[in-house]
């Protein structure tokens, strides 16, 4: 072939002769040392082998190009200090990336290291090679053997590449096998230091992996040293004692499946754990950090191993344990936190897994713990519901039990009567005057008289009693076991506030949430709600006055209005309690994400409890309010009479001031419109007094319309209103723009009976100016008022004429 090169027919700087493509194509058959010599054939070849591209194709098949550093100055590469590429170990380190020395540097790097590439082409035995003769330390024959391996993938012979290569890996491994054999040699006695030094070694090599496994086999699955994962040997029981008869014991609604006996935690037996486990990772921590650099992710794997599979078997036994002892559902949070808030923080830094050392073990405890902690929520939240359950079950017994009891207790005293018995009592129920009723012919001193009842008496005597019992409807007491169960549940539950898993700190957000609606179910739904029903439904069907109350006559109507204004205080504490409870707990410790939102269903339940209650106490102030009202309607239907307003003209009256039933209805008023007050919120006290007072002035107005009124009369009745008035300015403290113009009304009303009837036209002026009524009265009120004057007959034609105009008696057919 050189002579055909060389032939002096033939022009070397002809573009003609060997293409430049066919060049580029030639090139890439070529290894380095051909590269050289085909660059001196033509033009084209030389312009080919010194293409910067050619050459930093060989960088990248090197694993050169990518990892090579950029220089500061280009003008100043000759410069540069390019010496390592000529030694074989560390031609490799350092390479830069300028395209323009990319030939320079493949060229130093294959003188380096081609003589011993050459060498291992040759049939010797593996001591007789160059490399073994040449270095002499294992860090240098791992780093010359690497090297090799990286200088194989630019050899272009196929053969001798393959046959190169798999030298070179039987080399590796036997020398990796003798390297490990060392490095266990020196692990198991503990001389960490050159430990550390066949690590670095077989890390050069590319063996990180075989380093994991090796030393998760000899710190964990064949450490016989370690006594804290021997599961056969681990007592569980330890973790549990009886609790004495004062000390704490187990929490009511805690889990006890099989065992009668009350046992608590044992917190020197989880203290003692917690310091065990801190003890096998903070060794594990000392002896990594010796051995292995950061690249290895040594900690982190034994981290996984110790907790994902050893210490989970641990919690396993505890647990299981505690289902046996009662004591599940503490051990559960309680395990967790000793875990995360004791064991993490005494662990010591890991050089080897740096700054997130202790948030690595946190995620791997919250991955290993998340099945426990998911069946846990659900048992707490199942538990707690069933507490609240038979807890309201119980009370609803108790007050069921009482009024049965009560019921029987008079039922007991029934009389066996015949039917003539039956209808003489029933008549003497309906007798006007009791007392002219008793039958002579009963014995007087039958001391058992008293005691028996008729079965209508008995019946009213038992709705009696059960009034006399509405204040012991509702239990603060039953509402603060609930609460603090809840708080128990919730203190709990908080213990997974800040898993690291997403979805179960969601789940524990859920369930804190499901504890403080089940608070609200049970204590609103099942204890408020049927607690008010009841009361409401006493109240309605209560009637002191009825007749069957005869042997009963201290009954009074204000009696059952205070007990059920005690029933109101009560549920206001109990609802103080929630809130309380919802701002100390829910609130304050971050029970609840969006504290005043409408996606806040805790808010919104409380809420709609707060309304509930608030809508029952104003069906208890109605029906109170109807029952007083009623008895002040009584009191003039049967105590107001004819004369009182309209005394007999023959008669010589004595003025002594406001009337018997006036005086009676005004004392009735004093002993109830200021029960709220100081027991009350200032709103309610304030509706219910403005009600009182537009009620009876509604009873007044409708007294004045059926009653007939003389000018005589008209002295007492302006008593009457006058009384009502001072009533009503002293009693009346806020609302008085609503309530003082009705009753200022009622005395000017009252002066259209004290004109004398000589001063018709005087009457029809007064009733015809409807502002002297304050705006209260239309026209055919007042007339209807005017009517009721006891000599209407007489001015009716003279009043209407100056009301309207014109009489009826004036209209004449023509």
């Amino acid at each position: 072939m050189s002579r055909v090169i060389w032939n002096s027919d033939i022009d070397v700087y002809d573009p003609k002769v060997i293409p430049i493509l066919v060049a580029r194509c030639i090139s890439k058959y070529l290894c380095v040392q051909d590269l050289v010599i085909f660059g001196k054939v033509s033009k084209n070849t030389y312009k080919t082998v010194n293409d910067p591209q050619l050459w930093i194709s060989k960088l990248k098949d090197l694993k050169c190009w990518d990892k090579a550093g950029l220089p500061l100055n280009e003008t100043k590469l000759g410069k540069m200090d390019f010496s390592h590429l000529s030694n074989p170990l560390t031609c490799f380190d350092k390479t830069l990336k300028i395209p323009k020395a990319a030939k320079f540097q493949v060229l130093k790097i294959h003188q380096a290291l081609y003589p011993y590439y050459t060498d291992l082409q040759l049939n010797k035995p593996y001591d007789q090679l160059r490399i073994f003769k040449d270095f002499q330390t294992p860090e240098e024959q791992s780093k010359i053997l690497t090297n090799l391996l990286r200088y194989n993938n630019i050899d272009v012979y196929e053969d001798s590449s393959i046959m190169v290569k798999d030298k070179i890996n039987s080399i590796l491994e036997i020398f990796e096998n003798a390297l490990l054999r060392e490095l266990e040699i020196h692990y198991d006695i503990q001389d960490y230091e050159k430990t550390n030094q066949f690590v670095k070694i077989l890390i050069n090599l590319g063996n990180q992996q075989t380093l994991i496994d090796f030393f998760l086999q000899k710190s964990i699955f064949d450490n016989e040293e370690s006594k804290f994962f021997n599961f056969d040997a681990f007592d569980a029981d330890s973790f549990y004692k009886l609790a004495d008869d004062s000390g704490a014991s187990n929490s009511a609604n805690d889990i006890n499946d099989t065992n009668e006996e009350t046992f608590t935690l044992n917190a020197e037996r989880f203290n003692e754990f917690t310091e065990d486990l801190v003890d096998v990772f903070n060794e594990e921590v000392r002896i990594i950090d010796l051995i292995f650099p950061q690249s290895v992710p040594m900690m982190y794997k034994v981290s996984e191993e110790l907790i994902s599979n050893q210490l989970v078997e641990l919690i396993m036994l505890i647990i299981d344990t505690a289902r046996t002892k009662g004591t599940y559902l503490k051990t559960v949070p309680y395990l967790y936190d000793k875990l995360v808030n004791d064991f993490i923080p005494k662990l010591n830094p890991s050089e080897n897994v740096g700054e997130s050392y202790h948030r690595l073990i946190l995620e791997l405890i919250d991955m290993s713990f998340e099945s426990f902690a998911s069946e846990y929520m659900r048992d707490e939240i199942l538990n707690f519901r069933n507490y609240v359950n038979e807890n309201i079950t119980n009370w609803n017994e108790t007050i069921t039990k009482r009024e049965n009891d009560t019921s029987e207790n008079i039922w007991k005293h029934v009389k066996v009567q015949t039917k003539n018995d039956f209808l003489t009592s029933f008549k003497k129920v309906f007798t006007i005057n009791p007392a002219s009723s008793q039958s002579k012919s009963e014995p007087e001193n039958d001391k058992n008289d008293a005691e028996n009842y008729s079965e209508i008496q008995a019946k009213a005597k038992i709705l009696s009693e059960n009034i006399k019992s509405l204040n012991k409807i509702f239990s603060p007491e039953l509402s603060l076991d609930i609460l603090n169960e809840a708080k128990v549940s919730l203190g709990r539950l908080l213990k997974f506030k800040e898993y690291t898993i997403a979805a179960l700190k969601s789940d524990a957000y859920r369930f804190m949430q499901e504890i403080f609606l089940t608070v609200i179910d049970s204590i609103g739904g099942d204890h408020l709600r049927p607690g008010f029903i009841k009361a409401l439904q006493y109240l309605q069907n209560y009637n002191p006055k009825d007749m069957t109350y005869i042997n009963t006559p201290t009954e009074s109507f204000i009696e059952p209005l205070v007990l059920f204004f005690d029933l109101i205080n009560m549920a206001d504490l109990i609802i103080q309690m929630i809130d309380i409870f919802y701002k100390e707990e829910m609130i304050n410790r971050k029970a609840v994400k969006q504290e005043n939102s409408i996606l806040n269903p805790s808010l919104q339940s409380k809420k709609k409890l707060e309304g509930l209650v608030d809508k029952y106490v104003a069906d208890g102030l109605n029906v109170g309010i109807d029952i007083l009202i009623d008895e002040i309607e009584a009191t003039f239907r049967n105590g107001l009479k004819e004369q009182d307003y309209n005394p007999p003209i023959d008669t010589s009256t004595i003025f002594d001031g406001p009337t018997k039933p006036a005086r009676t209805a005004v004392k009735i008023l004093e002993d109830n419109i200021d029960l709220l007050v100081g027991s009350a919120d200032k709103s309610i006290v304030d509706v219910f007094q403005q009600e009182i007072a537009e009620r009876f002035f509604q009873i007044i107005v409708k007294v004045l319309k059926r009653s007939t009124i003389s000018v005589t009369g008209a002295i007492n009745l302006i008593s009457d209103l006058n009384l009502y008035y001072d009533f009503i300015v002293e009693h009346i403290k806020t609302n008085k723009k609503l309530v003082y113009p009705l009753f200022q009304s009622l005395k000017k009303v009252g002066s259209i009976y004290l004109i004398s009837g000589s001063e018709s036209k005087s009457i029809g002026k007064l009733v015809s100016d409807l502002s002297k009524f304050n705006g209260i009265f239309g026209q055919e009120e007042i007339y209807e008022f005017v009517q009721r004057r006891q000599d209407w007959p007489l001015i009716k034609r003279d009043v209407e004429k100056v009301m309207y105009g014109l009489s009826l008696g004036d209209c004449r057919i023509a």
